[in-house]
């Protein structure tokens, strides 16, 4: 969040951790939008996707990143994040 918070401008994607320690993926996803509305980010997880994205959350993410992920996947996920940004979503 520092990080972000000291270049804003400079930064067009974040890609979080859902399990962090002090801030988890939604927390931080939350607070990045609450700075940025516009950012994209995509979330992290060894989790199952779909118990991951269940549930009520304020923010929600352009893309779910499943750990592991080769090289190629999150290539992907960039660009579908960022092409959801420019498309409106």
């Amino acid at each position: 969040m520092e990080i972000f918070r000291q270049h804003p401008d400079e930064i067009r994607c974040v890609l979080c951790d859902l399990t962090m320690p002090r801030m988890d993926g939604w927390s931080t996803l939350a607070a990045l939008r609450n700075l940025s509305p516009g950012i994209a980010v995509i979330l992290s997880s060894g989790y199952d996707k779909e118990q991951v994205l269940s549930g009520n959350h304020p923010e929600w993410p352009q893309a779910f990143l499943g750990k592991p992920y080769q090289l190629k996947e999150l290539e992907d996920a960039i660009c579908r994040a960022l092409a959801a940004i420019t498309n409106g979503g």
